[in-house]
């Protein structure tokens, strides 16, 4: 891609009326394995991010309407040579863009940003698109986003937007990361080996994804208490 056809796509800063628009927080264990698989807000509605701007709810429709079946690209870092692999599925929901993908681990990049996403390196999402149609309020400044191309959905290191994050990441393969991640909550070490060998237990016996998270959530909680 050369420079012209970049900016035409917004990878790029702040220039002019058209940029980039970023959106973060952090990650939510919510799938249990390491196939790839991650999901969450790639874009919040109505709230505004550090640029001054905001997405309206329904920003998306005519975009993805006309993109049909195809996939969004996944990028890192907004780098359109760094492809990562592909979201797939996608819902407009009232506090923004949901969306769910895949990394593709056979690739170098991805594999890279699967590792920095497991080490809380890589906490956010963020967009490149192009703004067909905005009003700015003249007496706050803030600029509406009425309708926007979506041309993909990054994973990146800072945001702008705090209602925008990654919720899950598919990404435990034992009982270890289990265990690391209680302590990590302040659990004991002798809490959290037992809660982590329960909690394991329940998800391998566990046919349904949902079930075993709920079942994980649960017994975080009762711990907390």
């Amino acid at each position: 891609m050369d420079a012209g056809s970049a900016e035409n796509l917004n990878f790029r800063h702040r220039r002019g009326a058209s940029k980039m628009n970023y959106a973060d927080s952090a990650f939510e264990i919510k799938q249990l394995n390491d196939s790839g698989a991650i999901e969450g807000l790639l874009a919040g509605f109505n709230t505004l991010d550090s640029h001054g701007d905001r997405i309206d709810a329904k920003a998306f429709t005519r975009t993805l309407a006309e993109r049909g079946d195809r996939p969004i690209p996944m990028l890192l870092h907004h780098d359109p040579r760094r492809p990562v692999g592909a979201w797939q599925e996608w819902q407009e929901r009232p506090d923004g863009l949901f969306v769910k993908g895949k990394l593709t681990l056979t690739a170098r990049d991805a594999q890279e940003a699967y590792a920095l996403a497991r080490d809380g390196a890589l906490t956010a999402l963020s967009i490149g698109y192009q703004a067909k149609q905005a009003h700015r309020d003249q007496r706050t400044g803030e600029r509406h986003l009425l309708d926007v191309e979506l041309h993909e959905g990054s994973l990146v290191t800072i945001g702008s937007n705090p209602d925008t994050r990654v919720s899950s990441i598919k990404m435990i393969a034992g009982v270890r990361d289990i265990e690391d991640m209680l302590r990590e909550g302040g659990l004991s070490g002798r809490k959290a080996k037992a809660a982590a060998g329960a909690a394991w237990r329940t998800i391998n016996d566990s046919n349904n994804d949902q079930a075993a998270e709920d079942a994980l959530r649960a017994a975080i909680a009762r711990l907390q208490k």
